[in-house]
């Protein structure tokens, strides 16, 4: 007679931490996670990405360590979840200021845009600046690449702005550069208690749009050839 050979039963695989992929988050795990990325800002804004401990976030939500890792695989991911935040909303702002029609309007409302963006949560911007040399490397390439969506975004805008001749015709990179780093360094100074958004962003405005006019075309070929020399200096050396 045949020996039946016995085999044990097959162990359930082992399911490493976090949510299990391949399964659509639900609002209430979305809600939660929300939660903690709020907590991870203030931490972080703190104490600093490096002081900054899961344990802290985990005891002032009430959550055991082990539950704080089925929403966020580890501190390292917590940072990105920061930083995906701060880019996104930008994002989802930027797409309803495409529908203006005139270029001034554009500007106010990119200018008005990035300020209230930023006073509105100066914590989670203090960390998206702050500790970007902190993101790790696994998640740099996503985020690089929603800043370059962002700044083809801005310049896109700037291009539509300048088309019906009431903003200056300018490079849109540069500007699109240098709107959002002067309206950026506000996580820096700006006071809730002191001072004011609206107040800010119309200062802002106001220098953009009295500040800046169109080139008469002597000054245009003037600083044509300005520029030309300067690159003749910058190959030379």
């Amino acid at each position: 007679m045949e020996e039946v050979r016995k085999t044990s039963p097959a162990l359930p695989e082992k399911r490493g931490r976090g949510r299990p992929r391949h399964q659509e988050p639900s609002r209430e795990y979305l809600a939660r996670q929300s939660d903690i990325i709020d907590v991870a800002v203030k931490v972080f804004r703190e104490k600093g990405y490096d002081a900054g401990s899961l344990d802290e976030i985990a005891a002032a939500l009430d959550l055991r360590k082990a539950t704080l890792y089925y929403y966020v695989r580890s501190k390292a991911e917590l940072l990105y979840l920061i930083f995906d935040r701060a880019i996104t909303e930008g994002l989802d702002r930027l797409d309803t200021i495409a529908y203006l029609g005139s270029g001034v309007d554009i500007i106010e409302t990119l200018i008005e845009h990035q300020v209230h963006g930023i006073a509105n949560n100066p914590e989670l911007f203090a960390v998206f600046f702050d500790h970007r040399p902190r993101l790790s490397p696994k998640y740099e390439a996503s985020i690089r690449a929603k800043e370059q969506r962002y700044l083809q975004l801005f310049s896109d805008l700037l291009v539509k702005a300048m088309q019906d001749g009431s903003v200056a015709d300018v490079d849109p990179r540069y500007a699109a550069h240098a709107l959002i780093g002067m309206t950026s360094w506000l996580y820096k100074w700006f006071d809730p208690a002191r001072d004011d958004a609206e107040a800010f962003a119309e200062t802002a405005t106001a220098l953009v749009r009295k500040g800046i006019r169109p080139l008469r075309s002597e000054e245009s070929a003037t600083r044509s050839r300005s520029v030309s020399r300067k690159r003749a200096l910058q190959k030379e050396q």
